[in-house]
């Protein structure tokens, strides 16, 4: 039996991402995409900048603005990242057409049997992470392992812009304990 090669593409603090590429004045500035602090709203998403300041993904935007007075709310235009993900979908089809999309900013790819004939899950990611670029000016982080739990433990590991590979070897040799250790390191 064939061992599996799985690529999870995660973007980048997507939403923000967006909102920091379309807006030079955003750029380098700690910015959040969701409701107004003043209207009982909800952060949708954080730029990396914001993240410094504690500020994460469903936190109140009441207290993401009290942990950053200066922090810039920003509303989402769902259109604008739909649009984007359909482009990013397009770039996955050129490898495989196993894609199982997890939101509009992830997805997992079997690449197992790739259109391109290329042996190494690792190349094909590091061949999209390349093409999301070029066609968005976005950064994707990668995770590549045997199966779908680990590639998304490996797409934590080195965000923002990385690509993580866990071996087959490393996959067959983690314990359940230490695999339950690394999916908590990660989600923190």
């Amino acid at each position: 039996m064939q061992t599996r090669k799985i690529v999870h593409v995660d973007m980048d603090a997507f939403y923000a991402s967006v909102e920091q590429r379309d807006n030079a004045s955003y750029r380098g500035k700690p910015l959040v995409v969701g409701g107004s602090p003043n209207q009982r709203g909800v952060v949708a998403a954080a730029s990396y900048e914001a993240r410094k300041f504690g500020i994460h993904s469903a936190m109140p935007s009441v207290t993401a603005f009290t942990k950053c007075p200066g922090l810039i709310f920003v509303r989402p235009r769902f259109d604008v990242y739909r649009e984007i993900s359909t482009a990013i979908h397009a770039i996955f089809k050129h490898y495989t057409d196993l894609v199982e999309g997890v939101a509009l900013d992830e997805a997992y790819l079997d690449v197992t049997e790739n259109k391109q004939s290329i042996p190494y899950a690792s190349t094909i990611a590091r061949h999209i992470k390349t093409a999301i670029f070029q066609e968005t000016q976005l950064t994707a982080t990668a995770g590549v392992s045997i199966n779908k739990f680990l590639a998304k433990m490996a797409s934590g590991q080195n965000k923002p812009n990385g690509l993580t590979v866990i071996l087959p070897e490393e996959a067959m040799s983690t314990t359940s304990r230490e695999r339950l250790r690394l999916c908590r390191a990660t989600a923190n």
